[in-house]
């Protein structure tokens, strides 16, 4: 009897001791915050500069270019006979949520293709003096105005090419453009009038044993039509 009571006073102990042990690991661990939970944390990237850079540039602008365009502006209001002086925009917004689906869509649209996007260009740009864009017939509401245009490269092993999207036999298909927007020669020809491009898509461009590929469409991938303003004075 004596013997039966050591073994269950032992045993006792045991349990006694793990829940201790326990009740220690468990007071030990940090609670999570419910905010940051497992919140990754982005590094900032390299190309970010300091707000003094950004003014420093700004200004320069300011002092630089606005004055030219002002005077070149100015001269063809008073060509026309008009007495407004020309507003030289500063700057061009998106909407965020514009942004983040016009990223989302093109990496949608180079996977598609078979190809990685491997730069976004942005172009200066100036809308023409016209009421229409003369090919599209798309309403110019700023004319003479600045503005940019974004468009994603990819990269062939040698360079980067801007490139809009054609549906080719086996699917979408990347059409490569030269710097200003142009068909390239050896990659193939572009014919408007009826929306079909013929192009060869062999791997080196010296190639002559390969049919072209009959392309329908054009499906741009640069972003405009942005708003354009006249900064807000010190706001």
């Amino acid at each position: 009897m004596k013997r039966q009571f050591n073994l269950i006073s032992k045993i006792l102990c045991a349990f006694t001791f793990l829940a201790y042990i326990g009740c220690n690991e468990q007071t030990s661990e940090k609670p999570k915050d419910p905010v940051q939970g497992d919140k990754k944390t982005v590094k900032p990237p390299n190309e970010i500069i300091a707000i003094s850079d950004a003014k420093s540039m700004y200004e320069s602008y300011e002092k630089r270019r606005v004055p030219l365009i002002q005077q070149y502006e100015d001269s063809i209001n008073t060509e026309k006979g008009i007495k407004k002086e020309f507003d030289v925009g500063r700057f061009v917004y998106y909407d965020y949520k514009t942004i983040k689906q016009y990223l989302a869509y093109i990496e949608q649209e180079a996977k598609d293709a078979n190809v990685e996007i491997s730069t976004l260009r942005l172009y200066y740009s100036n809308y023409p003096d016209e009421e229409v864009f003369p090919n599209s017939k798309t309403t110019i509401k700023h004319p003479r105005q600045n503005s940019l245009m974004l468009s994603p490269t990819y990269n062939d092993g040698e360079r980067d090419f801007l490139f809009y999207i054609a549906q080719g036999p086996e699917g979408k298909q990347a059409v490569p453009l030269n710097n200003s927007f142009e068909p390239i020669k050896g990659y193939g020809y572009i014919n408007d009038t009826n929306t079909k491009a013929y192009a060869s898509f062999a791997p080196n461009l010296n190639s002559a044993n390969v049919a072209p590929a009959v392309l329908q469409g054009k499906e741009s991938l640069t972003l405009n039509r942005g708003t354009g303003v006249p900064p807000p004075k010190n706001q």
